[in-house]
């Protein structure tokens, strides 16, 4: 939001999925209550409902997780309402491919990737570009550093530890460890690749689900998907993808295609071992993929 002006801020219409229960929500709405804002509570969070308030009480500012985006672009509900209100889509870490069929449908609205956790609050970030999944820490009150891959923050903000929990991962000199997982480029921009505790194990080598998954996501077929590990006799974990598919594409053709052009994409571990046809992707209460079995 920095790159709006204070008097322009004012007068901007956020629509809140309130979670108190999360800190992503409670950020957003003390933000809102600092600035001065309009809030939108919606009653129900259906992407027509949804979608439906950004058209009536003409939206500028949508903060929503990317499972929610994706089923925003399943419903089709952009050929239906009008967005022509909404300046900001801020989001956490999705898919490339995601990224771009969001771009590609609301192409004057700016997209800028958010982090933070729970333990060391809301940090300040900027994105490469709208189009990007890279992001760069902009905060003065927070740390990061990269340690094997993964991402430590430490802020003047953040907790102390856990009561009756285990504190591993809060080191003595006050970094934690998020357990994302991440790629460095120049400029100190990073991108999240995925969660240690997703990380698909096929024989010692590594999967990212959230890779896998914006591979497959690049067919027109395909109109959501979920990758998950599953147990294999020989490899310890094999990598397993269920998908769903647009109207009018049959299955055993398109898991033929699905091997096909993951084949072409990615090493041979990351290749789906499984490919199951799914009628929807099961996600939480906050709109993100449940990957327990």
């Amino acid at each position: 939001l920095a790159n709006y002006g204070s008097r322009k801020v004012k007068d901007m219409n956020f629509l809140v999925f309130l979670m108190f229960d999360h800190i992503g929500g409670l950020n957003t709405l003390f933000n809102c209550l600092s600035m001065g804002v309009s809030i939108t509570i919606p009653k129900n969070r259906n992407a027509n409902n949804i979608s439906l308030l950004i058209e009536k009480n003409k939206i500028n500012v949508l903060p929503a997780s990317p499972t929610f985006l994706n089923l925003m672009l399943m419903s089709a509900v952009f050929d239906t309402f009008d967005f022509s209100s909404l300046k900001m889509v801020t989001y956490e870490a999705m898919p490339e491919t995601l990224l771009l069929k969001l771009k590609e449908r609301l192409p004057r609205v700016k997209f800028l990737q958010t982090f933070g956790t729970s333990e060391t609050g809301i940090a300040k970030t900027s994105s490469l570009s709208s189009s990007s999944t890279f992001l760069k820490f902009d905060d003065p009150n927070q740390e990061y550093k990269v340690v094997n891959n993964e991402l430590w923050l430490r802020s003047k903000t953040q907790v102390l530890g856990y009561i009756n929990h285990s504190n591993e991962s809060f080191t003595e000199d006050g970094w934690f460890k998020t357990g994302d997982m991440v790629e460095e480029t120049v400029g100190g921009y990073i991108k999240i690749t995925g969660r240690i505790k997703e990380v698909i194990n096929v024989g010692g080598e590594k999967v990212f689900p959230a890779e896998v998954e914006s591979i497959i996501l690049e067919l027109d077929s395909v109109q959501d998907c979920i990758v998950r590990s599953e147990k294999n006799i020989i490899t310890g974990q094999m990598v397993c993808a269920e998908v769903v598919l647009k109207r009018g594409f049959n299955f055993k053709e398109e898991k033929i295609n699905i091997k096909r052009h993951t084949k072409k994409k990615l090493d041979s571990y990351k290749v789906p071992s499984r490919i199951i046809k799914i009628d929807a992707v099961l996600f939480t209460d906050r709109f993100k993929k449940n990957r327990q079995l």
